[in-house]
């Protein structure tokens, strides 16, 4: 089994690491017009938002959170922007292409409908595909949308978009915006916004989102005959399962009846939740405020809780919109206009906000990174990264981050995990990083400030963080474990500069019972077999060797690596290989209960006496202990010298070795 033991990166947060302001130019001068509704590339590192250009057209652009450049996508192959609106839709799971939605008139050509169509665009090539087109690729006559939600799969097989077309599937004859089902493989398109029976609806379907298994697909709708009942005609949502054709409700009212209105629909990740606003005031019992909340349902077992409550689940007094769920599904953000959410909230404005519906806890996520709450301006339209960390939102508020002057809606995006950390990373004294440990099962650090911390790695990779009470040097110890196998290191954590190394004191990696492989570093180390036939490698680094009960192999590496022999060797049973040794550098050192050369110990090792050591093929006088024979590489201890006592081989080693007394020393 083999252990490794690497800090891959540190970071020391700044206020800036809170909340940043990421619509702006490449140089990070900010713009001069509205920037909306953002989404997030699946890798984490670019965001897609909306933003106005000179004549009054929504335009995309794409932010790479990592150099800084940001790049209009609104535009045709060939660059030339687009004539008309764009509006970002969706992200591939693979991050190579994104949903457009636009009336722009010269993205493809052939496009002379004048209507709102689908397109998809590809990142890398910058093609451009037009896919809100019949299955014979003719074009819609009435046009075509998507809501903003999830519009494709995760497998990019299907996108779902509605219309008011009447040419896209046979029989349709209501007259209405229908939604529809495009599979991108076969250019097949079926109409999703129907009955159980695959009846088509008698009003209009429309805001379409699609569960990322393809399998659910959410959708608004006026119409009175979708479910068995019917309804009063009011805006309700529905969902259509694509395996079994049903069609149900996901506002069901506890009463069975209607009222109020419910839309934006948004999948989790795994297409177990949903969540959505709705003004109904009986889709959960206590919904006693009397305007727009936001709730979620579980598709599993039908339950609906409300999510814009207070942390004690009671009432909110204010309108609540635009809910996005984390990918986990245990998050929801949304805007809300209610001052009651969270203590301290006096702006008037509307906020941003992100309730866990595990514990309850509400944060406002529109505030400076000193916790001050927005001014002079409403956010909202949270959407989150893909590992749920990072929730981008739109503010209009100027006092965000510094600097922010245009009087324009800008986008910011918010580290919710530094949150808890606030007042920590604004004193400098909050810190994350990443070890990478291997095989390692287990990583603790005590972080010399009387606290420590048990973490458990994921393939391969543990990530911390640690909030210091006071700045300065602090000095940490990271045992690394696998069973029986550990490795222990010292760092020094600077604070002022946001560094951690190593400390001066060698490493110490231990195996077990079992035949392990212990690899050292670029530092000292100290490697202890123990039981079991080991393969030690040192590597850089002055390090010391303990190969332990077994028959051990023991690498060096570079350095002036020191080899311990503590327990009685034995010729079958415990004779150790030392593969490179050097005499210019390494040294042996040997126990003298077991070997009766001298004294010593471990922190003052005493050199052995110059009679003690011979080399050649057997001892030659009374005096020889130690017998280096330079023909067959092999160091062998003799109790009796020359008398009558057979000498035992202590280990292997290469041969015509220029060894002497010097080599060793005593402990």
């Amino acid at each position: 089994m083999t252990l490794s033991f690497n800090l891959q990166s540190l970071t020391l947060f700044t206020s800036a690491n809170l909340i940043s302001r990421v619509s702006t130019g490449s140089d990070g001068g900010q713009l001069t017009r509205d920037s909306l509704i953002s989404l997030w590339s699946p890798d984490g590192r670019s965001i897609a938002f909306l933003n106005i250009d000179a004549a009054s057209n929504y335009q995309v652009f794409i932010k790479d959170l990592q150099t800084g450049f940001t790049r209009s996508v609104s535009a045709n192959e060939g660059g030339g922007l687009g004539d008309g609106a764009t509006y970002a839709a969706q992200f591939s799971d693979n991050g190579r292409f994104l949903v457009l939605l636009s009336n722009a008139t010269n993205l493809v050509s052939g496009d002379t409908n004048g209507q709102i169509d689908v397109f998809i665009k590809d990142l890398v090539t910058n093609a451009v595909t037009r896919v809100s087109v019949a299955a014979d690729g003719s074009q819609i006559a009435q046009g075509g949308s998507v809501g903003l939600g999830r519009s494709l799969t995760a497998d990019g097989h299907f996108l779902v978009f509605s219309s008011r077309g009447t040419n896209l599937v046979g029989s349709d004859t209501n007259s209405s915006q229908d939604v529809f089902l495009k599979d991108l493989q076969t250019g097949a398109i079926h109409r999703v916004s129907t009955n159980s029976a695959g009846a088509q609806a008698d009003s209009r379907g429309e805001n379409a989102t699609i569960s990322a298994d393809g399998r659910y697909v959410a959708f608004e709708s006026n119409s009175t005959d979708l479910v068995a009942g019917g309804t009063d005609g009011g805006r309700y949502l529905f969902l259509k399962d694509l395996q079994t054709g049903a069609t149900t409700r996901i506002d069901s009212r506890l009463d069975g009846s209607d009222g109020g209105q419910s839309i934006n629909a948004s999948f989790s990740a795994n297409g177990r939740y949903i969540v959505f606003e709705s003004t109904g005031a009986n889709l959960v019992s206590g919904d006693n405020n009397g305007t727009r909340d936001i709730f979620r349902k579980d598709l599993l077992t039908g339950a609906i809780i409300r999510v814009s409550t207070k942390a004690d689940g009671t009432d909110a007094h204010g309108v609540s919109t635009n809910a996005a769920i984390s990918p986990d599904g245990r998050y929801v953000t949304f805007a809300s206009s209610a001052s009651d959410l969270v203590a301290g909230d006096t702006n008037g404005k509307t906020d941003c906000f992100r309730k866990d519906l595990v514990t309850g806890e509400i944060v406002r996520l529109s505030v400076t990174a000193q916790g001050q709450e927005a001014i002079a301006g409403d956010s909202g339209y949270g959407s989150f990264s893909a590992d749920g960390r990072y929730i981008t939102f739109t503010s209009a508020a100027t006092n965000l981050v510094a600097g922010d002057t245009n009087g324009v809606f800008d986008t910011f995006v918010v580290d919710t995990a530094l949150i808890p950390h606030r007042q920590a990373i604004l004193e400098g004294r909050y810190i994350e990083g990443r070890f990478q440990v291997g095989t390692a099962s287990k990583v603790s650090i005590a972080w010399g400030d009387g606290t420590a911390d048990i973490l458990t790695p994921t393939g391969g990779v543990v990530s911390f963080g640690h909030a210091y009470a006071s700045v300065g040097l602090k000095n940490a110890v990271v045992t690394v474990s696998e069973g029986s196998l550990t490795w222990v290191r010292s760092y020094t954590v600077e604070l002022a500069t946001g560094q951690m190394s190593a400390a001066g004191t060698a490493d110490s990696l231990t195996g077990g019972s079992a035949a392990d492989i212990l690899v050292g570093d670029a530092f000292a180390s100290i490697i202890k077999g123990n039981g079991g036939k080991d393969r030690l490698l040192g590597d850089a680094g002055n390090d010391t060797l303990w190969g332990g009960a077994g028959n051990d192999t023991l690498t060096g590496g570079t350095g002036q690596d020191v080899f311990v022999f503590d327990l009685k060797p034995h010729r079958t049973s415990n004779l150790d290989k030392i593969a490179d040794f050097n005499v210019k550098d390494d040294s042996i050192w040997l126990d003298n209960k077991v070997f009766k050369v001298g004294k010593g110990t471990l922190s003052k090792p005493g050199k052995l006496s110059k009679n003690a050591f011979y080399k050649g093929a057997a001892a030659h006088d009374s005096d020889d202990r130690i017998i280096y024979d330079p023909k067959k590489g092999v160091l062998y201890y003799d109790a009796d010298g020359n008398g009558a006592g057979a000498a035992v081989k202590i280990a292997s080693l290469s041969q015509k070795l220029k060894m002497t007394a010097a080599d060793f020393f005593v402990i």
